[in-house]
């Protein structure tokens, strides 16, 4: 199948030159948009659903499931054997690390002061 889009010139210059490149960032994407949730994220959603105090935002660490699944994926990346699916799956856990540190610092502002 062959399909034909237009893209802004800025993307386009962007872009890798080579279709196969640009084939497997297209996957890549529509799988992140698809696929569900991982146990990461699933586990910061659940977390923030309670409510938490800004204490409890400040000592909040993902599972020891989550962190070994990591250090897995962290350490195929280096050797360079990841599957799209698994660098798919560390974006995501990438992403969630630094927006729950932004979290964590905005919670940090919102601690009460010694007196």
């Amino acid at each position: 199948m062959q399909v034909t889009i237009e893209i802004p010139d800025d993307l386009a210059e962007r872009l890798d030159p080579q279709p196969r490149n640009l084939l497997a960032l297209i996957k890549r994407g529509l799988r992140q948009q698809w696929s569900e949730t991982s146990a990461l994220a699933q586990e910061v959603v659940d977390f923030l659903a309670r409510g938490p105090q800004p204490g409890e935002i400040l000592t909040f660490r993902p599972s020891d499931l989550s962190v070994q699944r990591a250090g897995e994926l962290l350490d195929k990346n280096r050797a360079g054997t990841l599957t799209p699916d698994e660098q798919a799956e560390l974006d995501e856990m990438a992403s969630l690390n630094h927006l729950f540190s932004l979290i964590k610092a905005h919670a940090r502002q919102h601690l009460p002061t010694a007196s």
